[in-house]
């Protein structure tokens, strides 16, 4: 088969199953494609591929042998389904030089036939159903019914895949259904023709598998079990059958009735011999199909054999390779047809595009399928997705695998019958092997399935009724706020007209300009004889003392003040703000970072990334971390990174993006404690980490390394005394003195203010403050008091602009009242405990505000004191997420406790 042309008439599934079989032979795959088609799978696997410009498409063999013919294909595989039964496809190939890799023409006319096959079975001795011996009009059907009783069912003469067939109870069925039949088999099968057969009520659905060759060679496989079904459209196969009352009797007699009819056609291809058995075991043959079974696949997995290379080879001629000797079964193979449908709305088509593709695998597990994440689902043709097939050495352990690959099958955007199947797999009756053809239809249980809904897809479902709806239908507001309450209204007083004369003030020239060089904007820091700062109120204070509500309507008003007041950077983003953004605020960050930019147009704009976890509190993958970081250097200039175990490594995803981008300041960050083992020699062990990761990336020793980044010195929980930062910053200063050293602190102890002045002293160049009129406990220090003991204590300098500074408090002043309303903290005041504790930021407040409404308040002393001793034991940072691990830990110990045993149970653990 080497570099021969072989192409494939037909699309999906049985084009992909068919090419890949070629190409594994060593032959080109020709694929064929409609314009609906043109992006799909089997068109772009294909070595070669071309278009189909009929409406018939795939079913117009003329046009597929005129192409084929053109482009020197040597032999057409039909598949299944479309024109894989036509009778005229083997001869019209023939007469265009081309290979037909099925049976030839007369046995296939002949079983192709549903009437003329019931005839040939008869001839050679296989029951077949009471039914009439040719095609009736509707009148001899009425009478042939009344003949033989009902139920009947009328069938297509051409027909296959359950199509065309209709149950009838009654005479006026017949007269109802019989033109729609008609009609049906026509358009499917393009032969109009109907015949009629008895109904058999609890019957099981068994068919054979053969495999002849042109030489009168012969093998015939262990029967397939497809009686699960539903208006006899198969569901799910299982070779051999499951069924009780299957016997090696049974199995031997429907063998050889199949090679009684081969041999009476001399059929010389893959064809598949179904059979009905009742519960007393007697056997009627229904139908042959001459083509290549939709199930084959669990035949290949019983039996490790390529049945559609097989069907190649005999096709050119050669011998059937097949012996029946070396046919060993083993175990039990299972099909589950994924369908896109849904089972729950009478299984109507679902198409569109596929959100999210995640396929099953591992030991046992083979996927056919014929989609991906991205790919438009068509509604124009059937709407199978996927063959999942399961092998097992025992039944149990075949339903224990398929169990486990349903489980891990992830389709978004659209309906499957995934979950149908699992409640199939999981029904006792299926389990036990007593499933027969009306399985389906007795068990309506089998439809009451709640379907998971990946993450993603639940919460924009979220956003839409929320934007449609204009609130949130899920949400508790409780009894502060309920829906209709009226808007707050317009502020007492206007503060818009500062906002409209600083945004109309084009004379302010700032040092630093968002988007200049990293090396530039390094280079004036460090040359600098000022202390500089930055501005958190937009983020870290938001998040610490407001539990990050601040809207972008206050960000407007404050944001173009900010830019004036001469800060090095203003902290916008981050944190938690994410999250909170998307879940509380309903807003979209990234559209708000692209605004801030709009707005405050001078000042470089800064974001805290959680390392791993990024803007929430789970790790992600390294492209996921990759791809943010790619998308917040289109917004932010100064990008700070903190890993809260100081692992560095868990930074270099986002930091090797960072450090492309030249206009971009990385800014990894030490998480900052003062507790036993985190001293001086361990922060100085931690920053040559970083140093090293950097050098790595840049290809630079670590002292190049130092001026290519801003070190930041990260102390969430506010517990570093301003002895211990001075000695820290000056360590770090004598080994490197070109490095840029940012000093982020929270106000908790009280201690901020000669802290930040310590810090200063020691040589930090940039010192993180906010505005006085938004801190109140757990953020960051107010801007003007630092800045007044910084410059009259300590006699240093600054460059900030005190009378902008002042007209931002008043508008500060006019807004944060508003926010207390609804956002400030429970527990207020400075908590010099923290030190103790090591509650971080927002934390000290938020946490044990959980005790509070959980009805716990009177615990708070022993939770915070078992949260001692957790800190001395573990030796965590005193930052997010260790803290808030920590935290659940202490309080369910207590509470847990104290559910036990009261309070003297409390006071025990404690000790």
């Amino acid at each position: 088969m080497q570099d021969i042309k072989i192409g494939v008439a037909n699309r999906g599934i049985p084009a992909l199953r068919v090419g890949r079989a070629i190409r594994e032979m060593g032959g080109i795959y020709v694929a064929f494609y409609t314009e609906q088609d043109k992006t799909a799978p089997h068109v772009t696997k294909s070595d070669e591929a071309y278009n189909l410009q009929s409406e018939s498409g795939y079913v117009n063999i003329d046009e597929i042998i005129w192409i084929a013919k053109q482009h020197d294909v040597k032999a057409l595989h039909p598949g299944w389904g479309f024109a894989a039964e036509d009778s005229r496809f083997p001869s019209l190939c023939r007469e265009n030089g081309i290979i037909f890799i099925g049976p030839s023409e007369a046995p296939m006319k002949k079983l192709g036939n549903k009437v003329r096959a019931r005839e040939i079975a008869q001839s050679v001795s296989v029951p077949i159903i009471p039914g009439s011996q040719e095609a009736v009009t509707l009148r001899e059907a009425k009478q042939f019914a009344q003949e033989i009783g009902y139920p009947v069912m009328l069938k297509s003469e051409g027909g296959g895949g359950g199509k065309g067939i209709v149950l009838i109870n009654s005479p006026e069925e017949i007269e109802y259904h019989f033109e729609k039949a008609s009609v049906i088999a026509e358009a499917s099968f393009g032969n109009p023709n109907l015949y009629i057969e008895k109904f058999l009520s609890s019957v099981r659905h068994l068919e054979i598998q053969a495999v002849c060759d042109s030489l009168g060679n012969a093998v015939v496989l262990d029967e397939r079990d497809c009686s699960v079904q539903r208006k006899n459209q198969k569901i799910l196969e299982i070779t051999p059958s499951s069924w009780k009352k299957m016997n090696e009797g049974l199995r031997r007699a429907l063998k050889e009735a199949t090679l009684r009819i081969i041999s009476a056609v001399g059929y010389d291809s893959l064809g598949t011999f179904e059979f009905l058995v009742d519960e007393e075991l007697n056997y009627y043959f229904i139908e042959a199909n001459t083509r290549l079974q939709v199930e084959h696949g669990i035949s290949e997995l019983l039996y490790n054999i390529d049945l559609v290379e097989e069907m190649i080879r005999i096709a050119f001629g050669e011998k059937l390779r097949l012996k029946k000797e070396e046919l060993k079964p083993r175990g039990f193979a299972m099909q589950c047809r994924i369908n896109f449908e849904d089972p729950q709305n009478d299984f109507q088509p679902s198409a569109g595009e596929i959100i999210r593709y995640l396929s099953p695998g591992g030991e046992g597990i083979r996927v056919d399928s014929c989609v991906f994440g991205g790919y438009d689902f068509p509604k124009t043709y059937d709407s199978l997705g996927c063959l999942l097939m399961a092998h097992g050495r025992t039944w149990g352990k075949t339903l224990s695998i398929m169990e486990r690959a349903l489980s891990e099958y992830i389709v978004g955007g659209l309906k499957t019958t995934i979950p149908f199947h699992k409640k199939i797999i999981s029904h006792l009756k299926f389990r036990a092997g007593e499933a027969d053809t009306k399985f389906i239809d007795n068990e309506p249980e089998l439809m009451v399935y709640r379907e998971t809904v990946p993450e993603e897809l639940r919460l924009s479902r979220l956003m839409v009724e929320i934007t449609a709806k204009g609130y949130n239908p899920y949400l508790g507001l409780g009894l502060y706020r309920k829906f209709g309450d009226s808007k707050l209204g317009p502020s007492s007083f206007d503060v818009s007209s500062f906002v409209k004369n600083a945004v109309g003030d084009h004379s302010y020239r700032p040092l630093f300009y968002p988007g200049d060089h990293r090396d530039k904007v390094l280079k004036l820091l460090r040359n600098s004889k000022y202390i500089e700062f930055c501005n958190t109120t937009p983020r870290d204070v938001t998040q610490s003392e407001s539990g990050n509500r601040f809207r972008l309507f206050s960000d407007r008003l404050i944001g173009p003040l900010l830019d004036r007041c001469g800060y090095f950077s203003i902290e916008s983003g981050g944190g938690a703000h994410y999250h909170v953004a998307m879940l509380g605020c309903m807003t979209d960050p990234w559209e708000e970072a692209a605004e801030w930019n709009s707005f405050v147009p001078y000042t470089l704009k800064q974001i805290l990334v959680r390392s791993t976890n990024l803007l929430g509190y789970t790790p992600q993958t390294k492209e996921v971390m990759k791809r943010t970081a790619e998308m917040i250097i289109k917004h932010y200039h100064i990008i700070r990174c903190f890993d809260f175990l100081n692992h560095i490594q868990n930074m270099v995803p986002l930091a090797e993006i960072i450090l492309q981008s030249e206009n971009r300041i990385y800014e990894p960050a030490i998480s900052l404690s003062w507790a036993q083992g985190f001293d001086t020699p361990y922060y100085l062990s931690v920053l040559e980490d970083i140093l090293s990761v950097v050098g790595q990336i840049m290809g630079c020793e670590k002292n190049e390394a130092s001026k290519k980044i801003i070190l930041g010195l990260k102390d969430m929980a506010g517990v570093c005394p301003p002895n211990f930062i001075k000695g820290l910053i000056s360590a770090m200063l004598d080994k490197y003195p070109e490095l840029v050293i940012q000093y982020h602190r929270h106000a908790t102890d009280g201690l901020a203010v000669p802290a930040l002045g310590a810090a200063a002293q020691a040589g930090a160049k940039i010192l993180d403050v906010a505005d006085g009129p938004s801190v109140r406990f757990y953020s960051q220090a107010a801007v003007m008091p630092v800045v007044a003991y910084i410059e009259g204590e300590l006699g240093l300098k600054t460059r900030l602009d005190k009378e902008k500074i002042r007209e931002t408090a008043f508008v500060l002043k006019q807004i944060m009242p508003v926010y207390d309303l609804y956002c400030r903290p429970i527990f207020l005041g400075v908590d010099y405990d923290v030190t103790r504790h090591g509650l971080p930021g927002g934390a000290t407040a938020s946490s044990q505000e959980e005790a509070l409404k959980q009805g716990y308040a009177f615990l708070l002393p022993s939770i915070l004191q078992v949260l001692e001793l957790y800190r001395k034991i573990i030796g965590y940072h005193d930052v997010t997420p260790g803290s808030q691990i920590t935290w659940t830990n202490s309080y369910l110990m207590v509470v847990k406790a104290y559910e036990r045993g009261g309070l003297s149970e409390v006071q025990r653990i404690t000790g």
